[in-house]
């Protein structure tokens, strides 16, 4: 296998082009070029390729059959064929998958475990849920593997979600009997989050405190946001408190009413202050010369009545470190 350099105009980096050569075996015939390549790719890069990404390269006019090159995703192969493609690794992962980061849960991650909930703080670049590709690691699948560790067969129920890039507090039902008080508490907005948020600055002094009504629309544009009005829409209400005012961006405490998807990430966007690092709602990258990782949005606190006692249950995150460093940085561009 030999490798060359390319030069990726669109991102301004050299990756690695690596040649992928098979022949067409017994296995393979009759095969669509598509799916031959999707395995075979599967196989040099260790992890599943999304069969868009195929597509893609095959119509790009990277792959070639004895030697001719073959745009036809669906072109029939034949035993004792040929097969080569030069491929960019990076390019075959997931965009998602690819900004993944990797994570261990262990105890200093527990924020709150009784038997019955158990909270964890959340790290960015990880998705709350598991996805569709197996392989990519979740939240939830970290909680079950911790408990299992633990001697427990217990399976923990998601009641809320934070985004891949949003970090901090997440509640699960570790035992039957929590989960109709956690489902109460989240369909019946008694539990309270409080989110803190890293934003853009308006060019009018902004208020210290407002409240964003505007109806949510799944249906956004693409497949990754929502939009604000809409045939669909839902009502959505989020409390605004700004907690300081920088030269160049705000910290914000943003407490939503109602539980929709994206819901305080639209809002903010919708008041005219998108949180930085937001590539759905916002194309501002921030300040320049600044140094944003990800989405700026952090689960601060989580307040509700236990799911069993019905005791008040308040439980906290602290600022992750990446938080911290971005408002620290924008704090001293201001002094």
């Amino acid at each position: 296998m030999r490798r060359r350099e390319v030069d990726e105009a669109d991102r301004g980096v050299t990756m690695p082009t690596r040649l992928l050569e098979r022949r067409v075996g017994e296995a393979e015939a009759g095969a669509r070029l598509v799916d031959a390549l999707q395995g075979w790719l599967g196989d040099l890069l260790g992890e599943p390729v999304p069969m868009a990404r195929v597509r893609a390269l095959v119509s790009a006019g990277a792959a070639r059959v004895d030697g001719l090159v073959a745009r036809a995703p669906g072109r029939v192969l034949r035993r004792g064929e040929h097969v080569a493609a030069d491929v960019v690794p990076e390019r075959l992962r997931s965009r998602a998958r690819a900004l993944d980061r990797p994570f261990v849960l262990t105890p200093e991650r527990v924020l709150y475990d009784d038997g019955f909930v158990l909270a964890v703080d959340k790290p960015p670049g990880l998705p709350t849920h598991a996805t569709a590709d197996p392989s990519r690691p979740s939240l939830a699948g970290h909680v079950e593997r911790f408990l299992r560790e633990r001697g427990s067969d217990a399976v923990p129920a998601v009641h809320q979600r934070l985004d891949r890039d949003t970090s901090g507090v997440v509640l699960f039902g570790v035992d039957a009997a929590a989960n109709a008080g956690l489902a109460r508490a989240f369909a019946g907005r008694r539990a309270e989050k409080t989110y803190l948020a890293i934003t853009a600055r308006p060019t009018r002094q902004p208020r210290s405190y407002y409240r964003v009504e505007a109806p949510l629309d799944a249906a956004g544009p693409g497949s990754e946001g929502v939009r604000v009005g809409g045939r669909d829409a839902k009502p959505a209400v989020t409390d605004v408190v700004v907690r300081e005012v920088l030269e160049e961006a705000l910290l914000v405490e943003a407490r939503p009413l109602t539980g929709r998807r994206h819901q305080v990430r639209a809002h903010l966007a919708h008041a005219g202050v998108p949180i930085l690092g937001d590539r759905v709602y916002s194309r501002w990258a921030g300040p320049s010369g600044s140094n944003v990782p990800r989405l700026m949005l952090h689960a601060r606190r989580l307040a509700l009545p236990h799911p069993t006692t019905g005791e008040p249950l308040v439980i906290e995150s602290p600022i992750p470190e990446d938080f911290a460093a971005v408002l620290a940085g924008l704090r001293r561009r201001w002094e």
